[in-house]
């Protein structure tokens, strides 16, 4: 569900964007689970009557103890700390919230209840981990059900998992980097943790993570749209910008994009709380006068993982490893194993876990040694990310990622000249839209990808025994108000910006269930695509005449390798293996700064990070 104006340039000051979100969720109701987070909106207003049938539906939702409900817990302690005593609250139903609370499992750790609910991804962990330190400050000296123990043996349980959690994310960003979904659901947690927790230290850490997501957002957004290289996503938030999870918190606190949900877990939390983003953030999201390139790192391989203190042997910090998501390691699956049986966690142990096992013992057998420990299609490991952004567009990409490896929900790089105008390539895992991966969210095998500002080139290389032999294109065509085909490139433009795409192997264009034409198919086992970005300029360059410059300029494809006369880079050289190439010159892909962008640069792991516009300073100084 979405509502106009779409805003593709700031408008309005905080408190205004702020009183107009909150009576768009007032007024806007939405019929599920998480429904009842529109009634803080109401309570915030001081508008009833409440829609008590919404929030008791949230309470069963919480009761069924299915996936994502501790979501619902976190909303529910919003009522509860923030609206209390607000008169539009019945008592009777403010019970029936504190019961349901205190009958809740908090943790895998507890003895009862069903553990096939997801505890384990990033975010989920520090929504559990911030629901049971709330629910434990809320209710200290009261007996928790599930467990029997009393609140303040909850608040230490959690705030020691609380702190882990926080710590490494300041040493190693989030695993699921830049994902316009799962940020929401951090935010949730971070904003919930800002103005409840009774610990300063916790209030003050989750307010600068808030600050770091939100500088995040701000480098990586173009005109309100999170259109960059994701951790995980779904398809309806990458075909287009319109309905991306985000798109609520970059129109509230950044000052662009539009309000599309009265259930958004991170704007709906943001618009009550008393957190304010810096106003150095929302200028950096706004700064659209020239070309902005970011670069960042996040997460990191097992493998690395004794270097930065972490053991192979504890059960601590498995959690760890399973918010990388790379369960399967050879040198954790073990672990992961024993995680899952001691605290009979889902994840399929007893077919899963094992079946990794058994490569590794296959690998063995063949070679002698574990010849490639890593092959989880999960796993959200150490990336290196690219961001270009101009006045026109913006390109994204996650440098050399996992190629080759299965995928799951990373989305390897994307161009964005509007809030529908998007292209990106994928190697469909499956043909529905609801597998993971999927048709256009994920990879079936993850291509190698580079980027080097305004040129991007991917490499697809699929396996022969594919049930799907072929890469394609989202290129909506009706998105963009120009499209020219010269020999093998696709030429667009929206607005003052272009894109070419290249498409290596003969190509066909198909429609959606609407008859609209937004794919471009590559039929073959191999395929390259070359990216080059442009805008129209003070000169008035036509597309016609961009497209014709890319047509005329020299492209060189082998077998997964091309060499590509770039007109406003030079020539670019890049293959399965080895170097990418500018102008014979090497570019590097990988062992990037945690940030290395015109305002900050900061070395991963660093526990302060600076960021400068002008004069303007912001330090997050963990």
């Amino acid at each position: 569900m979405s509502i106009e104006p779409y805003w593709p340039t700031p408008q309005l000051p905080y408190a205004q964007r702020r009183a107009l979100y909150l009576e768009y969720c007032a007024s806007h109701p939405q019929k599920d689970r998480m429904g009842f987070l529109s009634q803080l909106a109401c309570l915030e207003l001081g508008r009833g009557p409440l829609d008590e049938a919404a929030i008791r539906e949230g309470i069963a939702f919480i009761d069924s103890r299915a996936d994502c409900c501790d979501f619902a817990v976190g909303g529910m302690l919003r009522i509860l700390y923030g609206y209390a005593d607000s008169p539009l609250l019945a008592r009777e139903l403010l019970a029936e919230i504190e019961d349901c609370l205190l009958r809740f499992k908090y943790w895998w750790d507890e003895p009862a209840g069903d553990n096939r609910r997801c505890y384990w991804t990033e975010n989920h962990q520090i929504i559990f981990h911030s629901d049971e330190l709330l629910a434990g400050q809320r209710f200290s000296e009261r007996t928790f059900q599930n467990d029997g123990k009393d609140g303040q043996s909850h608040v230490q349980h959690a705030l020691h998992l609380i702190r882990r959690w926080l710590d490494f994310r300041v040493r190693f960003g989030f695993s699921e980097w830049l994902s316009n979904c799962y940020f929401e659901e951090d935010l949730l947690a971070l904003v919930n943790l800002y103005d409840f927790a009774a610990q300063p230290e916790i209030c003050r850490q989750a307010g600068l993570l808030i600050d770091m997501i939100l500088f995040e957002m701000a480098l990586h957004t173009y005109r309100g749209v999170m259109g960059c290289s994701h951790g995980r996503t779904y398809p309806r938030l990458i075909l287009g910008g319109r309905e991306e999870n985000s798109a609520s918190t970059t129109k509230l606190m950044l000052g662009m994009g539009l309000f599309n949900s009265s259930t958004a877990l991170g704007a709906v939390p943001l618009a009550t709380s008393g957190y304010r983003c810096p106003a150095l953030i929302e200028k950096i999201a706004q700064d659209l006068d020239g070309p902005v390139l970011s670069k960042e790192r996040h997460s990191f391989n097992i493998e690395d993982a004794p270097g930065f203190g972490l053991s192979y042997d504890s059960l601590e910090d498995t959690s760890l490893y399973w918010s990388v998501q790379d369960y399967t390691h050879e040198k954790v699956n073990a672990l992961s194993l024993r995680l899952a049986e001691t605290f009979q966690i889902w994840l399929d142990r007893d077919q899963f876990l094992p079946r990794y096992a058994q490569i590794y013992r296959g690998q063995t057998a063949a070679f002698g040694r574990v010849v490639d420990p890593n092959v989880d299609c999960h796993a959200m490991t150490e990336v290196h990310i690219q961001t270009y952004r101009t006045p026109h567009y913006l390109l994204s990409c996650a440098q050399d990622f996992r190629p080759g490896k299965a995928g799951y929900q990373q989305h390897p790089w994307q161009a964005t000249l509007g809030i529908e105008a998007v292209v990106f390539t994928n190697h469909p895992g499956s043909e529905n839209l609801t597998s993971r991966p999927n048709f256009w969210a994920g990879n079936g095998i993850l291509p190698r990808a580079a980027q080097h500002q305004n040129v991007l080139v991917c490499l697809h290389r699929i396996w022969p025994e594919d049930t799907l032999p072929f890469s394609h294109a989202y290129f909506p065509r009706d998105a963009f108000n120009e499209v020219l085909e010269q020999g093998q490139w696709i030429c667009a433009r929206k607005d003052d910006g272009y894109i070419g795409l290249y498409v290596q192997q003969p190509y066909r264009w198909l429609p959606d269930a609407q008859g609209h034409l937004v794919e471009v198919r590559a039929e073959g086992q191999h395929c390259v695509w070359l990216v080059e970005m442009g805008e129209r300029g003070p000169q008035g360059q036509s597309l016609a005449q961009f497209a014709a410059a890319l047509s005329q300029a020299q492209v060189e494809c082998g077998d997964l390798s091309v060499s590509y006369a770039s007109p406003s880079q030079g020539r670019i050289e890049f293959a399965w293996e080895g170097e990418l190439r500018v102008a014979g010159q090497p570019v590097a892909l990988h062992n990037y700064e945690r940030f290395d962008n015109p305002y900050c640069r900061s070395p991963f792991t660093a526990p302060r990070i600076e960021i400068r516009r002008g004069d303007e300073e912001l330090i997050l100084d963990f």
